[in-house]
C-alpha cells in the first residue's frame, strides 16, 4: 500500500473507532437539530439524575413567537418546554427532565397477607434509562430463605413475575432486594405493582391450592415464569399435599424429590 493510501486508511480507521466510540459512550446526545419553522432547536433529555434517555421522543413545533419543546419516554411522566423566540437568534438548545411515573406498591407473604414491615426505596441509581429499579427493603428476622425463587412482582394485566434480574444484599437489619423491570409496565393505567416474598417455612394448603391455579395458568403461557414459580413454592409444600393435586410443573419436582430420597436412602442396618 502506498504513504498516501496508507494515510487515508489511517484516517478511515481512526474515524471508524472514534464514532464507534462515541456511539458507545453513555451521556453523550446523538440527536441532531430538530427544526422548528427556520429555527434550529437541540434537545437533550434526561432523567431526574440527569442520566441521557437516547430513546425519547420529542417534539417541536413554533407556535406564535415561542417554540414549544415536548418529551415523553416509557415509564416517564410527559414534560413541555416553551422557548421564546429572539431577534436575530435562530438557534436554540433546551434540556428537558423527565421525572418517573409514580407507582404504589403493595407487599404480600406468600398467603396474600401484607407485609407492613417491608417496603421500597425510590433510589434509581445505576439503573438503565430504560429499565426501572425497585429497591424492597425486607427484615432479616421475617424472611427465613432469602432468594430471588422467593420474592416475585406483578402487574396487574401483565402476568407475573415481569422482574427482569433480581440481586439480594444485606443492609443493616434488612435484606436489599433490587429489581429491576422493563420501564413501559409504569405507563399501565394500574396504579400499583404487587409484591409477593414467600416468608413461610409452610405454606398452608388452602393457599397452595391458589398457587397452584396461578401456576397452572403459567404453565400455559409461560412454562419458564412456571417452573421458577414451582421451585419457590417446592420448598414450602405441607407434607400432607397429595402429589395429584399439584400442576405438572410441581409434579416434576416431586417425582425428582422421591427418586433423589429413593437413591440416597440408608440401608437397614438392624440385626
Amino acid at each position: 500500500m502506498r504513504p498516501r493510501e496508507m494515510r487515508w486508511f489511517s484516517f478511515g480507521l481512526t474515524g471508524l473507532l472514534a464514532l464507534a466510540l462515541w456511539l458507545a459512550v453513555p451521556g453523550i446526545a446523538r440527536a441532531g437539530p430538530y427544526a422548528a419553522g427556520p429555527y434550529k432547536v437541540d434537545v437533550d433529555v434526561r432523567t431526574s439524575l440527569y442520566l441521557i434517555i437516547p430513546h425519547a421522543t420529542v417534539q417541536v413545533q413554533l407556535v406564535g413567537t415561542r417554540i414549544r419543546v415536548s418529551a415523553w419516554a416509557p415509564g416517564y411522566l410527559a414534560e413541555q418546554r416553551e422557548i421564546p423566540v429572539k431577534t436575530g437568534v435562530s438557534t436554540y438548545a433546551v434540556m428537558i427532565p423527565l421525572r418517573d411515573r409514580p407507582k404504589r406498591f403493595d407487599i404480600f407473604d406468600f398467603q396474600h397477607k401484607p407485609l407492613v414491615s417491608c417496603f421500597v426505596e425510590p433510589d434509581q441509581g445505576g439503573t438503565p434509562t430504560d429499565q426501572y429499579a425497585i429497591n424492597l427493603m425486607v427484615p432479616v428476622k421475617t424472611w427465613p430463605h432469602p432468594s430471588p425463587a422467593n420474592v416475585y412482582v406483578n402487574q396487574p394485566g401483565y402476568g407475573w413475575p415481569i422482574q427482569n434480574s433480581c440481586e439480594i444484599s444485606v443492609r443493616d437489619d434488612f435484606y436489599r432486594v433490587r429489581m429491576l423491570i422493563d420501564r413501559g409496565v409504569l405507563d399501565d393505567p394500574h396504579d400499583e405493582l404487587l409484591i409477593y416474598v414467600n416468608t413461610s417455612e409452610i405454606i398452608d394448603p388452602a393457599t397452595a391450592r391458589r398457587w397452584f391455579a396461578a401456576l397452572r395458568r403459567l404453565e400455559a403461557t409461560h412454562p419458564a415464569a412456571a417452573a421458577d414459580l414451582a421451585r419457590a413454592l417446592f420448598d414450602g409444600l405441607p407434607d400432607d399435599l397429595a402429589a395429584a393435586d399439584a400442576p405438572a410443573s410441581l409434579q416434576r419436582l416431586l417425582a425428582l424429590k422421591r427418586r433423589f430420597g429413593a437413591l440416597h436412602a440408608l440401608p437397614d442396618r438392624r440385626p
